[in-house]
């Protein structure tokens, strides 16, 4: 009788502690592709603009990172991670610091090329399933008529949906049992 406890309570150790690791602290990581806000893009100076974006939103740690072409030499944008959709873009996310803060954003320098790569951190941010996300760059300062802000870069932040039934895999065939012989 107690072995047969012992051997119960071994089993459902192992078993929480193989579960466990499977649900908690894991990463959910969210990409981005950036394009063109037009006509705001093409006014700038910067009608071919695209990036990607990254955020992972992890346990303890979050990080975004952002990578642009076509930007304008040796330009200063600004840019962050919004709630909602780049169709109706809400208020930045709070809690983030970009490599370089400006108030609420981070800034964007675009080297000679017109290429430009950044990141920033947040311990608190917590995706809402429920929320939208994206990133969005915007003119640093008034461009070509443009004020201050607007946003000439955005994509939406999206991520696998880890609730669908994931594929099947069929056995090896030498793992493989068949029906009982007689």
């Amino acid at each position: 009788m107690t072995r047969r406890i012992t051997v119960a309570v071994v089993a459902s150790i192992a078993a929480i502690g193989i579960a466990a690791p499977a649900t908690a602290g894991k990463a959910r990581p969210y990409k981005a592709s950036l394009t063109a806000v037009n006509p705001a893009a093409t006014t700038a100076g910067v009608a071919d603009v695209r990036g990607k974006a990254q955020l992972v939103d992890g346990k303890k740690r979050n990080k975004v990172s952002l990578h642009m072409r076509n930007l304008a030499a040796g330009t200063t944008y600004l840019w962050h991670v919004h709630e909602g959709s780049c169709a109706a873009t809400g208020a930045p996310v709070p809690g983030w610091t970009y490599r370089t803060q400006v108030g609420p954003n981070g800034t964007l320098m675009a080297k000679k090329s017109g290429n430009a790569n950044t990141r920033g951190r947040s311990a608190t941010f917590d995706a809402d399933p429920a929320k939208s996300y994206s990133v969005n760059v915007h003119v640093a300062t008034p461009t070509n008529g443009l004020p201050a802000g607007t946003i000439i870069a955005c994509g939406d932040l999206t991520t696998k949906k880890t609730d669908s039934p994931s594929k099947s895999k069929k056995p090896h065939p030498a793992h493989a049992k068949g029906p009982k012989k007689p």
